[in-house]
């Protein structure tokens, strides 16, 4: 009995030697087939943290942030024209003195401009009120009374206009659907820099910056100065979101009767045309 359960120490102990060889054996060449794979790996990582970055959804705030709300930079002349391919992305102030002062009254702070971005590729331009909408950089510049105030390129995006209405259809049919409009948190211009990241990438730091703290701050930081706070701001942001349903509906119908009225003084083929009855 002494003899068998020697033996049987012996056994395992070879086996368990055996079974650490293999083991080493297998973790030098898997060692040795990292280090002659090294940058397909490097690349492969890196593709999935571009595209991970790239579909990342900004998150929607639920109450107002800190800071001041600034006056409109100056306008700047637009870079070169873009190529076919290249995302451009232009900020236009629609804004009036009547809604400035509708809104300084609604804030208790100075409201000085409103922000509209639009974002294009290959001469197709977007932007959103409540639901993405194709569109024209000139019937913004009307409604804005002038040229953008910024243009930026981004360089081309990799993806054909198929993948580019793909990526549109799904932002309307999940964080841009109807219900998650809203007009301090989630408008036009938190969807065309959401969308230009998706289709180019993250922007520069300095552009970065500016599209946060003079574009997007604009609405999220408007009512942080209400002498109620957090409690006046709700209650406003819950009217508003009442109001904005009947406003947006009108708004959408006169933006449509502008989209047809353009495309038939320019002459556009009727194939081509973007404008569709309500």
């Amino acid at each position: 009995h002494s003899c068998n359960l020697q033996s049987g120490f012996v056994s395992s102990a070879i086996a368990g030697r055996c079974k650490a060889r293999r083991t080493r054996v297998a973790a030098v060449k898997s060692c040795l087939f990292m280090r002659r794979n090294a940058k397909a790996f490097v690349v492969l990582l890196l593709s999935l943290i571009d595209c991970t970055t790239s579909m990342a959804v900004r998150p929607k705030l639920n109450t107002c942030r800190p800071g001041p709300n600034l006056k409109p930079p100056e306008r700047e002349d637009p870079p070169a024209p873009p190529g076919p391919r290249d995302v451009v992305v232009r900020c236009y102030d629609i804004s009036t003195p009547e809604l400035c002062q509708a809104m300084s009254l609604l804030a208790f702070k100075p409201a000085y401009w409103f922000p509209k971005l639009s974002i294009g590729v290959g001469g197709r331009v977007w932007s959103y009120d409540g639901e993405p909408e194709a569109t024209y950089d000139a019937i913004i510049a009307n409604a804005a009374g002038g040229t953008p105030l910024r243009t930026w390129n981004l360089g081309p995006t990799s993806k054909s206009d198929a993948e580019i209405d793909a990526v549109i259809a799904e932002m309307a049919a999940t964080d841009y659907a109807p219900t998650e409009y809203d007009f301090f948190m989630r408008n036009c211009n938190h969807f065309c820099l959401d969308l230009s990241e998706r289709l180019a990438g993250s922007w520069n730091e300095l552009d970065a910056k500016f599209m946060d703290e003079r574009v997007i701050a604009e609405s999220e930081a408007i009512l942080n100065s209400m002498p109620g706070g957090a409690l006046q701001q709700a209650m406003t942001r819950t009217v508003t979101r009442q109001v904005q349903k009947i406003i947006i509906k009108s708004w959408r119908k006169e933006w449509k009767r502008a989209l047809a009225e353009y495309e038939q003084e320019q002459g556009i083929p009727i194939a081509k045309r973007i404008a569709t009855a309500d």
